[in-house]
């Protein structure tokens, strides 16, 4: 009885654990649960905040709403609204054509600026931090006060550019007050303002390439534009990639530089697409047009976006 007894206890005292791959396997359950415990807040907030706007406002698009109706009693209008954008608005074409314009303009000189500081930059001058520094700094100022200040920059009567100019013995120019000028005119005010975040995303593309690299073209005899043409851009396409597309998709939605600046005159020479749906929606109450000049907008981002990757991406891969 005695020896029976203490089998027991020795048999509860020293169970046979669990095979280790159970352990392993409950041990996965558990994170797993965790994992999708810890990421369905983020997909909630998605779901909420992101796809649901945007699902309303496709069904917003396919309808007559002044914002005061309510929702269950809006207008059925189909496609009516894309079609009168598309044909009979004789703002949108202006619209749609100047923000292109500033996208070329911006972005094309932001690719050239950013690159041609960067180099500079990554050269041997004194002072390097400071200079980063002060290219950066207008990224960080708000598009709103930033148009505001450039708005009294540029005033033909009282500017600080037309006091310049007449100092130089030029006359005084209307800079935004002028169709001709106006929109060549935010133009700079933008590259001024993001050029300094390009010029620290080349910087940082520059010192990603091998010192090895020069070294050997210089051996075989290369000169410097040999080796920024054949070295470098080849090896700056990623960074190239990353620019052009990130600065593209932010420059065809320009709206609070042009807001502060021009509101879209003189004679809508700097009217832009989201200024144009942000009157259309907020002035004359039409979000159902507003709503679908932001698809089409959107439908022309996403084939940009698509025709850029593909061209860069693949030279990239030569």
């Amino acid at each position: 009885m005695t020896q029976t007894r203490r089998s027991t206890s020795a048999g509860v005292l020293h169970a046979p654990a669990s095979p280790p791959h159970l352990r392993r396997g409950s041990l996965m359950r558990q994170r797993t649960i965790w994992a999708y415990v810890f990421v369905a807040a983020p997909l909630v907030g998605l779901l909420v905040f992101f796809l649901g706007p945007i699902v309303f406002s496709g069904w917003v698009s396919l309808h007559d709403w002044n914002m005061i109706t309510p929702v269950a009693d809006m207008a059925w209008a189909g496609l009516d609204n894309y079609i009168y954008l598309l044909t009979q608005d004789t703002v949108f074409p202006k619209a749609l054509l100047n923000t292109f314009l500033f996208a070329i303009g911006g972005v094309g000189s932001n690719v050239v600026l950013g690159l041609g500081f960067a180099l500079l930059l990554n050269g041997k001058i004194r002072g390097k931090t400071l200079w980063r520094v002060i290219y950066f700094l207008p990224v960080m100022t708000a598009p709103l006060a930033l148009g505001v200040i450039f708005g009294f920059m540029f005033n033909r009567n009282y500017g600080v550019v037309n006091n310049l100019l007449v100092a130089l013995s030029i006359p005084r120019q209307p800079f935004l007050g002028h169709p001709s000028q106006a929109l060549l005119v935010v133009i700079i005010i933008a590259v001024y303002q993001y050029v300094g975040y390009y010029i620290v995303i080349y910087l940082a593309g520059l010192q990603g390439i091998p010192q090895d690299y020069y070294d050997a073209a210089s051996v075989d005899g290369a000169n410097k534009w040999q080796s920024f043409r054949h070295i470098t851009l080849p090896l700056l396409r990623p960074v190239t990639l990353f620019v052009v597309v990130t600065n593209t998709i932010g420059a065809l939605q320009v709206f609070d530089l042009v807001f502060a600046t021009t509101n879209g005159g003189p004679a809508n020479s700097t009217i832009t697409v989201v200024l144009h749906m942000y009157n259309t929606a907020f002035k004359f109450s039409r979000m159902g047009r507003a709503s679908a000049m932001a698809f089409i907008l959107f439908a022309i981002i996403l084939t940009i976006t698509i025709l850029q990757l593909r061209f860069l991406r693949d030279r990239t891969n030569e």
